[in-house]
C-alpha cells in the first residue's frame, strides 16, 4: 500500500476501533450504544448553540495538542503542557477580574499575562 493510502486509513480504523470500544463498554454497562451515539450527535451538532459550545470547549485542547506537536516537530520534549495551561488559565482570570481596562487594552494584557505565566512555570523544564 502506498503512504498516502496508509495515511487515511490508520486514522479512519482508529477511530472505527474507538467507536466500537466505546459501544462495547456501553454494553457491559447496561446502555444502549446507538441511543449514546445519537446523544453524543445531537449535543455537539444539534444546534448552533451546541456547535458553538463544542468549539469553545475543544479550543484549548486542540491548541495544547498543538504546542506538543510543534515541539516534538521541532526536537523538543515538552511533558508540560497541561501545567502550563493550567497556570496560564489562573493569570488570565485574575487579571482579568483584578483591572478595570477598556477591552482595546484589557484583552491584550490578560492574554500576554497567560503567555508569561505559562512560560515562567515551565522555564526551569528548559534549563
Amino acid at each position: 500500500m502506498s503512504n498516502r493510502v496508509i495515511n487515511i486509513l490508520v486514522p479512519v480504523i482508529s477511530i472505527l476501533l474507538g467507536l466500537l470500544v466505546g459501544a462495547i463498554v456501553m454494553l457491559f454497562s447496561g446502555y444502549d450504544p446507538v441511543n449514546g451515539y445519537i446523544a453524543l450527535w445531537n449535543g455537539i451538532f444539534g444546534d448552533s448553540y451546541a456547535i458553538g459550545e463544542t468549539i469553545r470547549q475543544i479550543s484549548p485542547y486542540i491548541l495544547a495538542g498543538l504546542a506538543v506537536a510543534f515541539a516534538f516537530r521541532t526536537g523538543l520534549f515538552n511533558i508540560g503542557v497541561e501545567g502550563q495551561l493550567m497556570v496560564g488559565w489562573f493569570a488570565a482570570v485574575y487579571v482579568g477580574a483584578a483591572f478595570e481596562l477598556p477591552m482595546i487594552i484589557h484583552l491584550p494584557i490578560t492574554l500576554l499575562a497567560a503567555a508569561l505565566a505559562g512560560a515562567l512555570w515551565d522555564l526551569s523544564q528548559g534549563f
